[in-house]
C-alpha cells in the first residue's frame, strides 16, 4: 500500500472518529437534557390538569373530564393522559390519534426514563382521583432525527476536510518522499548519477534530501573514477605501453572476428607483417633509449598510412602487424604497403644531432587467397616478410636494414 493511501486513510479515519465520538457524546449530553425537559414539562402538564379535572371528578362528570383532557393536551407532547377515581377506575382518558403505530417516540421516552407523570386529586385532604400522562417523545424523537442527520453532516465534512488536509500532507510529506524515490530508483536502475532530489518544506525531509544529494555526489565522483580507471586498465590491455599502437592479444582477437565476418560476407582482409632492418644495431650502438624513440615514430609513420577503420599493432620487439579490413584489391594492398615502407624510410632527427635512417621490412598475406585462418594468414605474411627481408635491394624502397648517420659519424651498410 502506498503512503499516500495510508496517510488519506489515517486522516479521514482520525477525522471521521474524532468527529463521530464529539457528536455522539453530544447527542447523548442533549438527549439527557431533553429528556429532563420533557420530564418538568410532564409534570407541568399534570399538575395543570389537575386543577381542570378536579371539579368534573368531585361531581362525576366524566364528559367535562374527557373535554377537559382533549382541550389541554391534544396539542402537547402526549401520547395519553387519563384519570382515575378514588377506587383506581378509569374515569375519563385521552389516546393521540396521531400516535405512531410502533410508537418509537412513546420507547425512546421509556428507554430515557422519561416516567409517567401523576398527581392526586385532592378534595378537603382526601384523596378523590389521581391524573396520569404519558409522553409522546415527539421531542426527543426529533431531537434524535435531527442529531443524527447533525452527526452524518459532520461526518462527511470531516472526510471533506481530512482529503484537503492529507493532499497538503501529500504535497509536503509524500511527494519529497516520492521524489527521493524517483531518484533512488533512476540511479538504481538507469545509473543517472546525474539526477539530484529537490528541496523540501519540511526541514527534515530537506535534511534527507540534502544527504542523500551529497552520498550522490560522492557516488557520481568514484562512478567517474571507477570509469577513468577501466578506460585506462582497458587501454592497458588493448594497447603496447611503448607505442600506443594496440597490442598482439587484440590484434589476434580482431583478426579472429574480421575472419568470422568475412567467412560469413565473403569478404577480404589483408595481413602486412613487417620488421625494422638491424633495430638491434640501434640499441647496440645508441641505447635502448634511441631504439623505443624509433620504435615510437615507426608506429606513428605506419598508423598515419592507415585508413581508421584499418588495425595497427606491435607484436614484440620491433615486429608490427596491420590489418586491412575490405582491401578493394591486391593493387591498393601493394599501394598501403608502398606508402608505410616510404613513410617509414624517411630520416628520423633525434636529440644531439643524431639522424637515423630506418628502413623496414614488410610481408603481405591475403584472405582468402593466401590463407583462411589466422595462423595461417600470419604464417604466410611472416614468410612474404622474410622473403622479402633476404632479396630486397639496400636501395629499393623496402630497405633490408637500416642506417644510422649522426655527428658522431657512426654509420652502417645497407
Amino acid at each position: 500500500m502506498r503512503l499516500s493511501q495510508i496517510l488519506r486513510r489515517t486522516h479521514t479515519r482520525i477525522a471521521v472518529t474524532a468527529v463521530a465520538v464529539a457528536s455522539v457524546l453530544l447527542l447523548i449530553a442533549g438527549l439527557l437534557a431533553q429528556r429532563t425537559i420533557t420530564q418538568n414539562n410532564l409534570d407541568l402538564m399534570a399538575r395543570s390538569l389537575l386543577y381542570n379535572v378536579e371539579a368534573a371528578l368531585i361531581f362525576g362528570d366524566q364528559g367535562d373530564a374527557a373535554q377537559s383532557l382533549k382541550r389541554m393536551v391534544q396539542n402537547e407532547d402526549v401520547a395519553e393522559a387519563m384519570v382515575w377515581d378514588a377506587q383506581g377506575q378509569v374515569f375519563a382518558q385521552w389516546v393521540a390519534p396521531e400516535a405512531l403505530p410502533c410508537r418509537c417516540g412513546t420507547q425512546l421516552a421509556r428507554v430515557l426514563g422519561v416516567k409517567v407523570a401523576q398527581q392526586d386529586v385532592l378534595s378537603h385532604g382526601h384523596v378523590v382521583g389521581r391524573i396520569g400522562v404519558v409522553s409522546s417523545g415527539r421531542g426527543l424523537l426529533g431531537f434524535l432525527l435531527w442529531a443524527l442527520l447533525a452527526l452524518g453532516l459532520c461526518v462527511a465534512a470531516s472526510m471533506v476536510v481530512a482529503h484537503i488536509v492529507s493532499r497538503r500532507m501529500h504535497r509536503h510529506i509524500v511527494q519529497p518522499l516520492q521524489e527521493l524515490g524517483r531518484v533512488a530508483r533512476a540511479v538504481h536502475c538507469d545509473r543517472a548519477m546525474g539526477l539530484r532530489v529537490r528541496s523540501a518544506d519540511i526541514d527534515e525531509l530537506q535534511e534527507l534530501g540534502e544527504h542523500f544529494n551529497a552520498l550522490l555526489d560522492e557516488l557520481e565522483a568514484r562512478q567517474q573514477h571507477l570509469q577513468q580507471e577501466n578506460m585506462a586498465l582497458e587501454h592497458q590491455a588493448s594497447h603496447d605501453a611503448l607505442t600506443g599502437v594496440f597490442n598482439r592479444a587484440y590484434f589476434e582477437l580482431r583478426l579472429m572476428s574480421a575472419l568470422r565476418h568475412a567467412g560469413q560476407t565473403q569478404g577480404r582482409l589483408a595481413v602486412l607483417f613487417m620488421d625494422l632492418n638491424r633495430f638491434k644495431e640501434v640499441n647496440d650502438t645508441y641505447g635502448h633509449g634511441m631504439g623505443d624513440v624509433l620504435l615510437i615514430a615507426v608506429a606513428q609513420r605506419i598508423q598515419a598510412q592507415v585508413r581508421d577503420a584499418d588495425l595497427v599493432a606491435r607484436l614484440g620487439g620491433d615486429e608490427f602487424v596491420v590489418l586491412l579490413l575490405e582491401p578493394r584489391s591486391e593493387a591498393a594492398v601493394q599501394h598501403v604497403l608502398h606508402k608505410i615502407a616510404t613513410a617509414v624510410s624517411k630520416p628520423l632527427p633525434c636529440d644531439g644531432g643524431l639522424v637515423l635512417q630506418p628502413s623496414i621490412s614488410i610481408g603481405m598475406a591475403m584472405y582468402p587467397e593466401h590463407g583462411q585462418s589466422m595462423e595461417a594468414l600470419m604464417e604466410a605474411a611472416d614468410t612474404a616478410m622474410y622473403a622479402v627481408k633476404q632479396k630486397a635491394n639496400p636501395g629499393g624502397l623496402r630497405f633490408q636494414s637500416m642506417s644510422m648517420r649522426g655527428d658522431r659519424g657512426c654509420g652502417a651498410d645497407s
